[in-house]
């Protein structure tokens, strides 16, 4: 096994299914959002990649890539990769070293985990710096929508300061507990309160020896795991990852949420299309989007009945597997229509 973090980490996602170009690899990335990229996260179970790693040049992912390959780790067909068997017991024996891969199985809160982090320290700064009556500090998040944000979700909770600071704290030491001590260190290592300037994230990289790969996929995970404890002994910290959710506008493009609410009403995919001033084909993809980023269940009454019969049949008999097939047989099938129902069949299937 190669001592390169990046390239464990990156084989470790791979399963025997996963077969993706390192373009593809660099788009998920970055987060690109069009409904290929997306299309492509769900098919290869890439959930934990998506923009993760947006500065990685494509000099970088073929650098990482022909790491794996001299590894034997990856073969590369058609400019294609897959993992070897090779690469799976390798995999395996990351895994036994790098236990803590989180258990990701949509995009849903791909933009919710970073921000999340970011307020999860600014909270306990907040509840620090109010346990010593300070209002002269300095706020860890700068941006005024987020202070917003934040003032909004803890008026909203409906409790007094000096009892949320308690709930806080006590949510908090108990969240500690729960980690190892190399993690719950390296939480604690980024708090900043009352006389407490916290720790850069370089010398927090070099307490702990990690790469700033290693430090980028922690947090990203350790928020995930923070988000997963369970809602009746974390009820703030659940509340506080429920509202960060809904200020990432639920995993989703801004655009695109804007047009799932107003589809959420009743409004036909073409007037929301006329109102918002886009085309039926934009509002679309919003649906494709919509459906791989959270498992949006109302996109059957977009397609055709009849189209959607035949086409499980068409897939069913193994008669097409691709879209310019399956158009030559189903009269006026739309490229829409395929890409949901290859997805439904996709998810049916894991």
């Amino acid at each position: 096994m190669t001592d390169d973090f990046l390239a464990n980490y990156i084989l470790s996602l791979f399963n025997k299914n996963t077969i993706v170009t390192i373009k593809q690899l660099s788009l998920i990335a970055s987060g690109k959002r069009t409904p290929s990229v997306l299309f492509n996260v769900e098919k290869n179970k890439l959930y934990a990649l998506f923009a993760l790693f947006p500065e990685l040049s494509i000099k970088d992912w073929e650098r990482i890539i022909h790491l794996l390959i001299a590894q034997q780790c990856i073969m590369i067909a058609d400019d294609h990769l897959k993992i070897t068997p090779v690469g799976l017991k390798e995999k395996e024996n990351f895994k036994k070293d790098f236990p803590f891969i989180n258990n990701l199985d949509q995009l849903r809160y791909a933009t919710t985990k970073q921000l999340f982090w970011s307020r999860f320290i600014f909270i306990t700064q907040i509840f620090s710096e109010y346990s010593y009556q300070n209002k002269d500090y300095v706020p860890y998040l700068s941006n005024l929508d987020n202070q917003l944000s934040i003032k909004k979700w803890l008026v909203g909770y409906g409790k007094a300061m000096d009892e949320l600071t308690l709930m806080w704290f006590e949510e908090l030491n108990a969240l500690l507990r729960s980690f190892s001590t190399d993690h719950s260190n390296f939480i604690a290592g980024h708090f900043v309160g009352h006389n407490i300037n916290g720790s850069t994230s370089r010398q927090i990289q070099n307490t702990h020896d990690l790469s700033t790969e290693h430090y980028k996929v922690l947090i990203d995970q350790l928020s995930y795991k923070i988000a997963l404890r369970d809602e009746n002994s974390f009820p703030l910290i659940s509340s506080l990852w429920k509202h960060t959710y809904k200020d990432s506008d639920e995993g989703l493009s801004h655009s695109v949420w804007i047009s799932k609410k107003m589809l959420g009403k009743g409004i036909s995919l073409n007037e929301v299309a006329k109102r918002r001033k886009l085309k039926d084909n934009t509002i679309k993809e919003h649906i494709l989007e919509c459906v791989l980023i959270e498992d949006w269940p109302y996109y059957k009454q977009y397609i055709s009945a009849t189209h959607y019969t035949e086409l499980h049949s068409l897939f069913e008999s193994k008669q097409v597997s691709t879209y310019a097939e399956a158009k030559t047989i189903i009269e006026g099938l739309d490229f829409f229509s395929y890409r949901l129902i290859e997805i439904e069949r996709i998810r049916q299937n894991d």
